[in-house]
């Protein structure tokens, strides 16, 4: 399983990294500082009860080069299953590239502080609509492949953040 991972990271690191030649979105040396959430709900006829998730991320980034940037989140998550809730923690390293204009890729690894918890390889894409230079409302769509142990699960979502870049030119 963890060869997957590791092939999995491996083709979006190289995909975030085959774009064109294009100009600058964030210089290198910018700090891209900010959180998101996400919220998602899920109903089933081969659950009992509806499962409602929801996650608040804050996260600090730096760019080493222009428009390539590397960071490292704190992931909050909020889990209700039929009124009864479970919270967990993770620890979320990310590199981000933007491949044209505002458009951006980005691939995250969420690592359980709890071993009960399952860790999570997201590939996401998403757009940086900056309000000005400093400012930037960002959706973005997300795939992840959720792994505990020998139970895989596949989720994909709209998570949504607001971040702050000093020092962008």
């Amino acid at each position: 399983m963890k060869n997957l991972y590791l092939s999995f990271l491996l083709i979006g690191f190289g995909m975030l990294l085959s774009g064109t030649a294009q100009s600058q979105t964030v210089n290198q040396g910018a700090w891209m500082i900010g959180g998101g959430i996400s919220y998602s709900s899920l109903s089933s006829d081969l659950l009992d009860d509806n499962i409602n998730t929801f996650v608040f991320a804050p996260s600090v980034g730096y760019f080493v080069i222009d428009n390539l940037g590397v960071g490292l989140g704190v992931d909050f998550t909020s889990v209700s299953i039929d009124g009864e809730s479970e919270s967990s923690t993770f620890l979320t390293p990310a590199v981000r590239y933007y491949v044209f204009d505002a458009i951006f890729g980005q691939v995250s690894y969420r690592l359980a502080t709890d071993d009960e918890d399952p860790n999570e390889l997201g590939i996401g894409a998403g757009y940086s609509f900056f309000v000005n230079n400093a400012v930037a409302i960002e959706p973005m769509i997300r795939y992840s492949l959720i792994s505990r142990d020998d139970d895989d699960a596949n989720e994909i979502g709209l998570f949504i953040a607001i971040r702050a870049f000093i020092g962008r030119e």
